[in-house]
């Protein structure tokens, strides 16, 4: 495919550009630690990695998701090009802020970035005549969390709750911007995408009444898990858990249908379902173990959130790519970037119990997490080039 008309298709299908970004900034983002443990950077890592991990790696998955999918499925125009690149251009700015420890500087252009793609696509719902998926709630919801979020921890610094406010705003942006998605994403599209079928605008034509009242679950799911960060901000810590893990357990279950045998190719089901069963475990698992925090949220991201997504952005480049016919089949290179994972969660979660150790198992974890982006990176980057006709 020529240049420019990769660039036209990658305008109009924005996660050819976002995912591949993505990938590259929470590399990065895992890099940081290796490269501080071999003291080849000066300044301690941490709000840089977590800041890269969350709004460069999972952002811009999310962007190049729901940009993609959400005007298909509103069956409205696709994204334009000044609107795609605008998009770039801010994860690029936030991402180069943060690397140079602008916190605050990165988190205001992230902001200003989602506020923008809301917009791009709020633009596009109100020339639409039917509703959005109910389940879509939770979605915007997602967005909500991180732009409250970053609002929070602002504010936090000015006001006598601010410890609590501090810790509510990180919840909200570190948890709530991907587990609020996965879950109206999930519920929608994944016993169809997941399952053989591909939605499309005929699915949102369900009666009035029932819209309503999946939107009032999903809201309400919203609110329960609003206030399960409350009460972990608040260090009811066990409380929290057992109600986030009820939460999206059930939400999974009855919503999404993760429990069901799928009717179609089960490979990336079972992967999906793989990863959604280790983040419900991994939410419930602060209620053992209240005091390691940091281990309790690497379980779900790395078991959780990063199983969900490589499975997730596998199905959307291989059906964009023209490459459906692989979805009959075990992907050996998914089962190996899965694997990866997992080693590489254990690796992280064990750090935290082995101090002693910690450093060494910080790089070993960041080692693997890297191979398993580079196998996956491997397989499915060069398919971005190819549309859904070659």
């Amino acid at each position: 495919m020529k240049r420019s008309k990769f660039i036209t298709l990658a305008a109009a299908e924005p996660f050819r550009i976002f995912f591949p970004l993505g990938l590259l900034l929470g590399s990065i983002g895992v890099a940081l630690w290796p490269l501080f443990v071999w003291h080849q950077i000066s300044f301690y890592p941490r709000d840089a990695h977590l800041r890269l991990m969350i709004e460069g790696l999972m952002g811009s998955f999310i962007i190049g998701f729901l940009g993609t999918a959400g005007p298909r499925l509103l069956d409205a125009p696709p994204f334009r090009r000044i609107e795609t690149f605008l998009l770039l251009a801010g994860q690029l700015i936030a991402a180069a802020l943060h690397l140079n420890r602008e916190r605050n500087a990165g988190d205001v252009v992230f902001v200003v970035t989602l506020i923008l793609f809301l917009g791009f696509v709020g633009s596009r719902a109100r020339s639409r005549q039917d509703l959005p998926p109910p389940n879509f709630v939770l979605v915007i919801l997602g967005f909500v969390n991180a732009i409250v979020g970053i609002v929070l921890i602002f504010a936090a610094r000015h006001v006598a709750s601010g410890a609590f406010l501090d810790q509510f705003g990180l919840l909200l942006l570190n948890q709530g911007i991907v587990l609020f998605p996965i879950l109206g994403v999930g519920a929608f599209f994944f016993p169809k995408l997941l399952g053989g079928g591909k939605p499309g605008p005929a699915d949102l034509n369900i009666a009035m009444l029932l819209w309503r009242k999946r939107a009032l679950l999903a809201a309400l799911t919203g609110v329960v898990l609003w206030i399960s960060f409350a009460l972990e901000a608040a260090e009811w810590t066990r409380t929290s858990a057992i109600v986030r893990g009820s939460t999206v357990l059930f939400y999974f279950a009855f919503q999404g249908h993760l429990f069901e045998k799928p009717s179609g190719p089960p490979f990336l089901a079972h992967c999906f379902r793989f990863g959604g069963v280790l983040l419900i475990l991994a939410l419930f698992f602060p209620a053992i173990l209240p005091t390691f925090r940091i281990a309790n949220l690497h379980l779900a991201f790395i078991g959780g959130f990063t199983i969900i997504l490589f499975t997730v952005s596998t199905r959307v480049v291989l059906g964009h790519s023209g490459q459906a016919h692989l979805f009959q089949k075990r992907l050996r290179f998914l089962i190996r970037a899965l694997v990866l994972l997992i080693v590489a969660m254990l690796s992280r979660v064990a750090a935290d119990f082995v101090l002693p150790a910690r450093n060494t198992h910080l790089i070993y974890a960041a080692l693997i997490w890297l191979a398993a982006a580079m196998v996956w990176a491997w397989a499915l980057l060069p398919k971005l080039w190819l549309s859904e006709e070659e």
